[in-house]
């Protein structure tokens, strides 16, 4: 039996306990860079700790004298044992040698990795007096301050000027951290944790920066406002006192012309007044907002009644506005006032020129009395409706114009004074037409009367004078004459009838308020009946005088008829004749009638009676003698050629 075989036990026994420890060995080595790459975040003395128990366990990286003591060990061990356990051992020596394989790149790179960490580890212990300094000047920036006065706040600034100025200082040191740190970030072994320190110091730098500059402006504000708010304070109070006046100042102005013109004005100023006043206020307004930060809780509130004060004061700024909105809706309805007087006074004066057509009508006027009545009661209704009218008008000036027991100024006054004259003339009117009216019912009474008349008179008028036109018939005989003798005489008795029926419509008439226009028509009426009686009385006076003419011319006739006839008998007797100078004298008698009543003939033909007759005396004589028996009209006939023929026998013996 060889030596192994012999003490193959002691052997076994101690070749196990170096593959145990190599085992061992590898897990704390795992287990070391497990804590070494770890993603908490040490300490730099705890980093330093874990990183020289790796480097410990990695002095003797190889460990190739283990590796093949082993192998050798476990080879001589299993020359004599069963082939089973002697792939087992050497499976489980493959499987350790291959682990020891693996592990040591892991181990390199591990190795690597713990200078990469270790000198961020480093990097972050240099960064904390830095975070320190940085966040020792932030607090100091950021702590609470008051200043009670100007001179308060520019100790302040001071101390603040003096942070910036450190920071300053350490500007380049810090620049030069943050590059450091951004090279160390560029190793891709850089751990994690380094990007949260360099961007902390990124951004506490940065925002430490900016509360120092935030805190200097808002010192170097505060310390203007406290110079800004007691100027602008002064200047508002002055510019309030201005607009306190001119508030006072704002009147009516009783003018169309310079009453707009003012108000244009006042507002232009106004409207500037308070753009100041805003102006100023909201600085005064933001200058005590900036120094109540830094204000001491005792002084807070004499600031802010300060500024109260100045609110009160701008509340004239509302009453200003709202007073010049009043002006304007005064000036507004003073010219609406204006226009409506203005209009009140030309439809008085027009109402009164209707007022005086209806009491006085125009010559040319046709108004009748129902026609005035009317009238008058729409001029009534209108009057009415115009009071109605100056009434709200009245109302109105309660509105717009001072009171009884303020002052009027002189050019109010010229407006009360139009709108009392016209609620006299108004009322005038009112009482005028009322009285207008009783009077026009009574004349319709009369006018009634007065067309009755005129109704009856006038177709008479008509027809007279169509019968005036007509003239006389021609009367043909004495008996025709006679009969156109006493048509004439009923015609001047039917005219001087017919006149009293005017005369009635005229009494009435004469009774009307206003009877111009029936007297003319009566006056015509009259000269119309004047000229119809006239040719009526001329009328019966030819007719007689014709009627006389023709019984004369009928009377010698019949003599000269009875003397012709005398003759012939005479002549069948032989006995004596009558004388010639009778007959002659008695034939030249009847020429003479007989030229009279031609006269008379043609002066009835002059008023347009037909001409009927064309024959002379004689041949009216003829005409009187036909109607006598045809032979006693031959004898006359005879005998009146013979009394013509007799002059001439005498003038030839």
């Amino acid at each position: 039996m060889t030596f192994w075989q012999e003490n193959y036990s002691f052997i076994k026994e101690v070749y196990d306990t170096r593959w145990q420890k190599m085992v061992e060995w590898m897990d704390n080595v795992e287990m070391a860079i497990q804590k070494v790459c770890a993603n908490k975040v040490y300490t730099s003395s705890e980093y330093k700790r874990e990183k020289d128990n790796f480097h410990s366990l990695c002095k003797n990286l190889e460990r190739a004298e283990t590796r093949k003591w082993l192998a050798e060990t476990l080879e001589t061990l299993m020359k004599e044992r069963a082939g089973e356990e002697r792939k087992e051992e050497q499976k489980k020596l493959e499987m350790v040698i291959e682990r020891h394989k693996t592990l040591i790149p892991r181990i390199q790179e591990t190795l690597v990795k713990t200078e990469c960490y270790w000198k961020c580890y480093s990097y972050g212990d240099d960064l904390i007096p830095i975070f320190e300094f940085i966040e020792d000047l932030k607090n100091r920036s950021v702590k609470d301050v008051q200043a009670a006065n100007q001179e308060q706040t520019e100790e302040h600034m001071e101390k603040q000027e003096k942070v910036i100025n450190s920071l300053e200082n350490k500007r380049r040191m810090a620049q030069d951290f943050i590059a450091k740190g951004e090279k160390l970030m560029a190793d891709p072994n850089c751990p994690k944790f380094l990007e949260g320190h360099l961007q902390k110091l990124k951004e506490g730098w940065e925002d430490t920066m900016e509360k120092a500059q935030a805190r200097k402006k808002a010192l170097s504000d505060n310390f203007n406002s406290w110079e800004s708010f007691e100027q602008q304070k002064v200047e508002c109070h002055k510019m309030l006192d201005a607009a306190d006046k001119e508030f006072a100042s704002i009147k009516k102005v009783f003018d169309l012309k310079t009453g707009p013109a003012d108000f244009r004005r006042r507002k232009a100023l106004a409207d500037n007044c308070k753009q100041a006043i805003d102006n100023l206020y909201t600085t005064v307004f933001s200058c005590n907002d900036c120094i109540q930060k830094m204000l001491p809780l005792d002084k807070k509130d004499d600031m802010a009644k300060q500024v109260k004060a100045l609110e009160n004061r701008m509340e004239v700024l509302g009453k200003t506005q709202n007073k010049l909105n009043m002006i304007d809706d005064f000036n507004r309805r003073l010219f609406e006032f204006d226009a409506c007087v203005t209009d009140m006074e030309n439809w008085l004066t027009e109402t009164r020129g209707k007022m005086d057509d209806i009491i006085k009508p125009s010559y040319d006027s046709s108004f009748s009395p129902e026609d005035r009545v009317t009238k008058a009661m729409e001029l009534q209704e209108d009057i009415l409706e115009k009071s109605e009218f100056l009434k709200k008008q009245e109302n109105e000036k309660e509105n717009i114009f001072p009171k009884s027991d303020e002052k009027v100024s002189e050019d109010a006054k010229f407006f009360l004074d139009r709108l009392t004259s016209a609620r006299k003339t108004i009322d005038a009117l009112t009482e005028e037409v009322k009285l207008e009216c009783t009077k026009f019912s009574q004349d319709i009474k009369y006018w009634a009367e007065f067309q009755t008349g005129v109704k009856e008179f006038e177709p008479w008028m008509k027809a007279a004078e169509a019968k005036k036109m007509n003239g006389l018939t021609k009367p043909e005989n004495l008996e025709g004459a006679c009969r156109v003798l006493e048509e004439a005489k009923g015609f001047q008795a039917e005219c001087e009838t017919k006149l009293k029926i005017l005369d009635e419509a005229a009494q009435s008439a004469q009774l009307m308020t206003i009877h111009a226009e029936a007297d003319e028509r009566v006056s015509a009426f009259k000269v119309r009946w004047d000229s119809v009686h006239d040719t009526a009385k001329d009328w019966v006076a030819r007719m007689m005088t014709l009627v006389e003419c023709w019984n004369k011319l009928e009377g010698n006739v019949d003599l000269l008829n009875s003397w012709v006839a005398d003759s012939t008998t005479a002549e069948q007797e032989n006995c004596g004749t009558i004388p010639i100078e009778k007959l002659e004298g008695q034939l030249s008698q009847l020429k003479v009638i007989f030229l009279e009543k031609q006269k008379l003939v043609d002066e009835l033909e002059a008023y347009g009676v037909e001409e009927k007759f064309k024959n002379d005396a004689i041949v009216a004589a003829q005409g009187n003698i036909a109607k006598t028996s045809e032979s006693e009209a031959e004898p006359l006939e005879e005998g009146l050629d013979s009394v013509e023929a007799l002059p001439e026998t005498e003038a030839a013996a």
